[in-house]
């Protein structure tokens, strides 16, 4: 009976003991836990205790502090990112507005013949149609990353849709003396999509291959097994373009800006592009600016 009563106390006072050091390290987890939280680290909380409910509330710590930390690092950039869209869009509403203004001053104030009044005033229109444009689309932008509609698909014939986007641009290119070359290996290739959405893709990409390049424009599809491919090909004008930035919001290079070029239009084509399930991405080679559409 002695015995049972000794080996009852010494489990008793083990149990004790182990309880008292698992409280004691759970104190000194919560301290390194609020340490690598004030101190806005990267770093993780440690134990060197042999419980495995210790170790699994442990690695369940570290699990919330790498989603956390890593949700704080998305909204860092994103505030960056925020800040430097606010910059931008000063920047390009101001350039037409001020300009615009600056034309009617002149107009306003000097004594100008009617033909120099009738030419400034054509000059205010196409500053302030920038302007109407710009506004267009930084509201459509947002529209889009705002919109959790469901999307329409019907069946569409894809060169009919590209066909149509080229005869949106067909004047502009003619009239500087270039051309759109649309190769294609079948006359009709269905695919389930939207047809207004997919105009708007490759409504954005021609006319920034008409604005950012001085020579014609390829457009190739091609379709084998499951997949589309449709590639957009025009001489290359800047050398700095950064082809893994080239569809991020209100990424320009400094010459485009001259242009009156935001961004936003590749930056939606994408975003249209992924919303109706396909891949978009942008090459360099030879020279050329490649984008190439995967559905």
């Amino acid at each position: 009976m002695e015995i049972i009563l000794v080996i009852f106390v010494i489990i008793i006072l083990f149990l004790v003991c182990y309880l008292f050091f698992m409280k004691m390290e759970l104190r000194r987890i919560k301290k390194e836990l609020d340490l690598v939280l004030s101190r806005k680290t990267n770093g993780l909380v440690h134990t060197e205790f042999t419980s495995k409910e210790i170790h699994d509330l442990v690695e369940c710590i570290n699990t919330h502090l790498t989603e956390i930390k890593s949700k704080e690092s998305k909204l860092e950039r994103k505030n960056a990112n925020f800040v430097k869209m606010i910059r931008n869009i000063s920047h390009d509403l101001r350039t037409p507005l001020t300009s615009s203004l600056g034309y009617v001053s002149l107009m306003l104030e000097s004594d100008i013949t009617e033909q120099e009044k009738i030419k400034n005033l054509k000059i205010v229109e196409e500053r302030l149609k920038r302007l109407s444009e710009l506004i267009d689309s930084f509201f459509e932008f947002s529209k889009i990353l705002s919109n959790d509609q469901i999307i329409e698909l019907d069946e569409i014939n894809l060169v009919a849709v590209i066909e149509k986007a080229i005869s949106n641009h067909y004047e502009d290119f003619s009239k500087d003396n270039r051309m759109i070359d649309f190769k294609t290996n079948k006359r009709k290739i269905k695919i389930k999509s939207n047809e207004v959405m997919l105009v708007r893709v490759f409504d954005n990409l021609i006319r920034n291959a008409y604005k950012h390049s001085n020579g014609n424009l390829d457009i190739e599809i091609n379709q084998t097994n499951d997949k589309v491919k449709i590639k957009f090909i025009n001489d290359l004008l800047y050398n700095d373009l950064d082809v893994d930035r080239i569809f991020d919001e209100f990424y320009t290079v400094d010459i485009s800006r001259t242009k009156g070029n935001t961004g936003l239009g590749l930056a939606i084509a994408k975003e249209f592009v992924e919303q109706l399930k396909g891949k978009i991405k942008a090459d360099k080679k030879n020279n050329k600016l490649i984008i190439t559409i995967i559905f």
